[in-house]
This record gives structure tokens, sequence and C-alpha cells, in this order.
């Protein structure tokens, strides 16, 4: 199959939904009978990095031989997921990575994304965020919206795709289950026609987005926002020279920095901008007249121009870079997300040093950055009247200068930099609390 076909398209950072583009801050809006509804008091802010959670799928690859195959929805899931860990503060381990190149337990088979859906219910709080994202085909029958994972039977047959295909009303259902306030829903999911047909398009359609609408009057949800991969009436396509979906490439390209202000904040509604800049440029310049594809977004109940959705060094320019990506290619061994992240040079380093610092709070304390990201934090405890140390587990993540340290069962969440001998940054609790931290290598 032609490795530059069209995607089926709808849902988003894992990833949101209402009737119409997102219409702030000068975003081109779709046509009229699509309008913005904000809440009354809209949201400003994402949750503590500790209540985001988020599930990423990517199938590229089908059991059922009428469904064309993918060549870059893995691909796509892997880039984002590492990307919600590197730049948009996710815990690694609040991100769950299913797709077509993972162990058996992480393949995108219907039950295993409905599991991972129903799991959330008793692991994120209900002022948490969840970021649901999809990258595969989809498509309607009957007006009636429908995501095909990697086991589903394609069939004019609605009652058999309610039983192998995942009816977008379930995704809404599982999603009001959990009880989370805060969603973010990233959908690429219109490629080319699925049933094979290799340049039959099949484009969005305004019934395949009517599906992804969350009234949040209905206040399941508070804050509710969707990105599209493409307009309705299109087809989205894929990069072929980087083997995944233009749509994704621009969006983590956005996310580490591309849409970032002066103060390296990236919010939702520079990140649809960029998109709907870079997007259709490059699809042109590669593509050719005639190949349009354009993102939009429908957000409800946030507050685009203030949320920010990432957030880079701001004195560090920023360099658009072809390969964007640190996933890796290969298994993820028995980590939940199945993504590696790029280490630092040779030498740089944090795996076998050891750190201190001290608080108000603990005093002094210390940390050992093990093998395989495994961390050990040291600090002195008082019980009947004796002090003695206590060492915490934890797991560390390190990409250049930049360093992520999460403590405990994800309690505390720590990301900082290193410049030479110092170690400094800001962390975050479960209960909100924030504070600035130091460190002095040992």
């Amino acid at each position: 199959m032609n490795r530059m076909q069209a995607r089926t398209l709808p849902i988003l950072m894992v990833s949101l939904s209402v009737l119409v583009v997102l219409s702030v801050a000068n975003v081109t809006a779709q046509p009229a009978q699509r309008g913005l509804k904000i809440a009354d008091k809209p949201v400003q802010k994402l949750p503590v990095s500790a209540k985001r959670y988020a599930i990423v799928i990517g199938v590229d690859q089908y059991a059922d031989t009428q469904i064309t195959t993918l060549g870059g929805a893995s691909n796509d899931a892997k880039m984002l997921a590492s990307a919600l860990s590197q730049y948009a503060g996710f815990p690694s381990e609040q991100v769950t990575l299913l797709a077509s190149d993972q162990p058996a337990e992480r393949q995108p088979t219907r039950g295993n994304i409905l599991r991972r859906l129903s799991n959330l219910a008793a692991v994120i709080p209900a002022d948490g965020l969840l970021l649901v994202s999809f990258a595969g085909h989809g498509i309607e029958r009957s007006g009636q919206a429908f995501l095909l994972p990697s086991d589903a039977q394609v069939s004019n047959d609605v009652d058999l795709l309610e039983q192998t295909a995942i009816n977008v009303a379930q995704v809404k259902d599982r999603i009001k289950k959990i009880g989370v306030t805060q969603v973010l829903l990233i959908l690429d999911a219109c490629r080319n026609d699925p049933v094979g047909r290799a340049n039959a398009d099949n484009n969005l359609t305004a019934a395949y987005t009517r599906g992804f609408n969350f009234d949040v009057r209905n206040r399941e949800v508070q804050a509710f926002a969707t990105l599209y991969a493409t307009e309705v009436g299109h087809r989205a396509y894929e990069y072929k020279e980087k083997k995944q979906g233009y749509f994704t490439w621009v969006l983590v390209e956005a996310m580490r920095g591309g849409a970032a202000n002066e103060k390296g904040e990236v919010t939702l509604a520079s990140l649809v901008r960029y998109l709907q800049e870079r997007v259709p440029k490059r699809v042109l310049q590669d593509l050719g007249p005639g190949k349009d594809q354009k993102p939009f977004a429908v957000v409800e109940g946030y507050r685009a121009d203030d949320l920010v959705i990432s957030v880079r060094d701001p004195k560090v320019p920023f360099k658009p870079d072809d390969t964007n990506s640190s996933v890796s290619t290969g298994s993820a061994g028995s980590r939940d997300t199945g993504v590696e992240v790029k280490t630092a040079d040779s030498g740089s380093t944090l795996e076998g040093t050891t750190w201190s610092g001290s608080s108000p709070e603990s005093g002094e304390y210390t940390m050992k950055f093990l093998k395989d990201g495994k961390l050990e934090y040291i600090i002195n405890v008082m019980q009947n009247g004796v002090t003695s140390p206590r060492t915490v587990k934890g797991t560390w993540r390190q990409s250049d200068k930049n360093v992520q340290i999460v403590i405990g069962n994800s309690y505390s969440v720590l990301n900082g930099t290193i410049d030479g001998g110092l170690m400094k940054g800001e962390g975050t609790n479960q209960e909100g609390t924030q504070w600035k931290w130091t460190m002095l290598k040992k």
C-alpha cells in the first residue's frame, strides 16, 4: 500500500469534543454551524503532573485483510507518548502506549483499549486530566462513529461493528464512568478508505465529528477539547519520508517548542495555530496541488489562550528537527509506556551519580541515580526519638540537560535541568503543593 495514504481522522494531550473549531486567538473557524461554547468559568490550567494520565493508541496492522495497512500510526503513538513525558509534564508511568509494534499486552485490540480505559477509574482522581489519542482507521456507519482497533471486522452491518469495533459512544461512556473533569482527545483517524481501495478517499464527515461531542453543560466533563487532524470533507495524510502522519509530526514539533511564546510556554491556542499553519504547508509542499489537510480543534470549558500544554526552556533557541523524536522503534520490555527516552551524551548521564539537597520540611536528603532509570531518595526520619535514614524508591528520566524525577508512587514529581554539578527545578506533589529545589553533585 502507498505509505502516503490518508488517515481516517478524528480524536485529542491522549488525548476533546464539541461541534466547532477553536475560534480563539485568530484560529480559523469551521463553517457557521460550528460554534465555540465556553463554560461560565473556563479552566485556565491543567492539573498538576501527578494527576495527568494518558492512553495513546496507534494501529497499523489489522487482522481483517479487508482493512488496509497503515505505515505510521504506531510511530505516531510512540512519538506522542514520548513527547507527553518530555514536554507536557505527564509522568511516564502514567502514559499507556498501545500500538501494533508492542508486546501482546499492549496491542491495540478492542479488549485492551476498553480495559485500559476502564482501569483508569481506579487511579485517576476526579480533578485530574485524561488524554486519549488515537491514530489509525475510523469509519462512519448509519450515522455512528467507530474507531477500528487491530481486531476490528469491517462491515456495513452496524451490529457486527458494535461487537468488533469501538463505537465512540463507548468511549464517552467510559470517560463518564471515570468521572474525570478534564479531558483532551487527539484524533488522527481518517486516513484512506479502510476497506482496501488504496487511493479512495475517506474524508472526515460532520456526522463523525458529532460522535465525539461531550456537552459540558451536563457536567460529566467540565473542560473538554478535541484536536482533529483535518477538516470536515478532507482526508489526512501520512508523511512517507518519516513513516508517520503529518499531523502528529507537527504536533510534537509544536509541543517541544515550535509553538512556544517568549516564556517558553505552548498554549492550546498557539498549538492549534501552529498546526493550522504548518500541516497544510508541508502537505502541499510534499504532495502537490489538490492535497489539502488543515487540522482544527473543538474546545469547551478551556480558556485556550491561557491553558499551557507544554513548556520549554526559553533560554534555549528552538531548532526545527526533522528527527524530533527520541522514540524507540523496538520493544519496551515490561514498561507500560513502551517509550525510550534518549539519554544525554556519554559522560553526562546521571546514571551512577549521587546528589544532595535540603528543604525546610525534610531537611537534608540524598538522591542516588541507579541503572535502568531507578532512583533512591534517602531522608532522615525520627522515630521514638531516634533519627535514622529512610529510603524511598523512585524513577528518573533524562534527555540532554533535562531531568524528571518521580518519588514514591508518583507522590512527588520533580522537573529540572542540569548545569555541571548543579541541578535545580520545580516540584509538585499529589496535594498540589509546589516548590523549587536545588541539588549539588557529590
